[in-house]
């Protein structure tokens, strides 16, 4: 029987939760059933180490290199060629030659015809993918629209790249809700992302870095210190706590743009008990080791960290985002507050103030499980054509 051949389009594959996710199915879609192609618009990022040996990476090509760099980033780098290309291609997308030069360059870059064609990032990837002869063409999306129109100064060039998509496909009720709102679009369905559960278990076999843990409450935070994730909200809370006497430590994993502000913040207060730890491959025993994990995102899709601490037995404490209460459906899991400054102070120091609970909840997640197997069969019946 022949394979499927499947062909997925994403912008880079920087470390965030889209190029996670992606790898993710890869490594789970079976390469006996499907021929699977990759084109990485612009290929740079450390997870392109993690794309599957069976995946076959397609060369791009440099026009397409600054579609996911801003102006204001290049500009402020002083990376004149990458400023040139970026400006090149604005200009094809505001005059509406995008969609020829796509056409051409598909021609140039792809050599084979595939059955299934996904868009993994909503925005440029869908314009890629719409404009193609892929008689089956998916659009992923992966945020939550309704908080962050990423594509406001390209509507009209979406809404007609849209009207050439099949399926769109969101990671969260919410998310599809709001993608459906901005571009009134009605075919949609909701697949929840696939956890990589061998990576956090064996992650979990390995032991914690060198670390002397506090004796108090310890609380975790993995993600980019990018203005969505907000962790100056975080600090800002244990801030509030501290203030009324709830002693406890806080670990912020990950690095970013933000890092120097949300150090400035904590070096002004005198926030000793702050750690930030940089970048970790492998963050799960520490998060294991913690008794809450903080949300404190703007905005979401599905966000995949709150999954993992789960599977690390950590309750989540998180803001309400896209696709949250999709996530925290037990009271065991943890709590959700409103999406703004003062709930997540209130439900920080209610969650401090009752350690018992928490240790409660940490005991009844040594069983939670994620329906993995039944989330991949549901995106297969989508590449297979089943569910239109």
């Amino acid at each position: 029987m022949a394979k499927t051949k499947i062909l997925f389009v994403n912008d880079e594959m920087q470390m965030g939760g889209v190029a996670r996710v992606l790898n993710t199915l890869l490594k789970n879609l079976d390469p006996d059933k499907y021929e699977m192609d990759l084109l990485v618009l612009h290929p740079h990022g450390v997870l392109m180490d993690d794309i599957p040996d069976y995946v076959h990476l397609i060369d791009s090509s440099k026009f397409f290199y600054p579609v996911d760099q801003s102006l204001s980033d290049l500009f402020g780098m002083v990376q004149i060629p990458m400023l040139l290309r970026k400006l090149r291609l604005l200009f094809y997308m505001k005059s509406g030659l995008i969609k020829h030069k796509i056409t051409s360059a598909r021609k140039k870059l792809l050599n084979k015809k595939y059955d299934v064609e996904l868009a993994v990032k909503e925005g440029f990837c869908t314009i890629f993918v719409a404009y193609g002869d892929t008689p089956r063409k998916l659009n992923w999306v992966l945020t939550d629209y309704s908080a962050c129109n990423f594509s406001k100064n390209h509507m009209r060039l979406l809404n007609e790249a849209l009207a050439h998509i099949d399926l769109n496909i969101a990671d969260s009720r919410g998310a599809l809700d709001a993608y459906a709102k901005v571009f009134n679009i009605n075919a949609g369905v909701v697949a929840h992302n696939l956890m990589d559960f061998s990576k956090v278990e064996m992650g979990l076999k390995q032991s914690l870095p060198t670390l002397k843990l506090p004796d108090c409450p310890k609380i975790i935070a993995v993600a980019r210190f990018h203005p969505q994730k907000a962790l100056d909200r975080l600090l800002k809370a244990s801030l509030y706590a501290t203030q009324r006497g709830l002693v406890h430590h806080v670990f912020l994993v990950g690095d970013g743009a933000e890092e120097a502000n949300l150090r400035s913040f904590v070096k002004a207060n005198n926030m000793t008990y702050v750690t930030f730890m940089g970048v970790m491959v492998n963050p799960y025993p520490l998060v294991k080791a913690c008794d809450l994990y903080v949300l404190s995102s703007k905005f979401e899709g599905f966000a995949t960290i709150v999954n993992e601490s789960l599977i690390c037995t950590t309750p989540v404490l998180a803001t309400n985002v896209s696709g949250i209460n999709e996530q925290l459906n037990d009271p065991d899991y943890g709590w959700i507050v409103e999406n703004n400054q003062q709930a997540l102070n209130v439900g920080l120091t209610m969650a401090l103030s009752n350690m018992d609970r928490l240790k409660k909840m940490k005991q009844s997640l040594s069983g939670y499980t994620y329906p993995n197997s039944k989330n991949l069969e549901y995106f297969m019946e989508i590449f297979d054509g089943k569910i239109c």
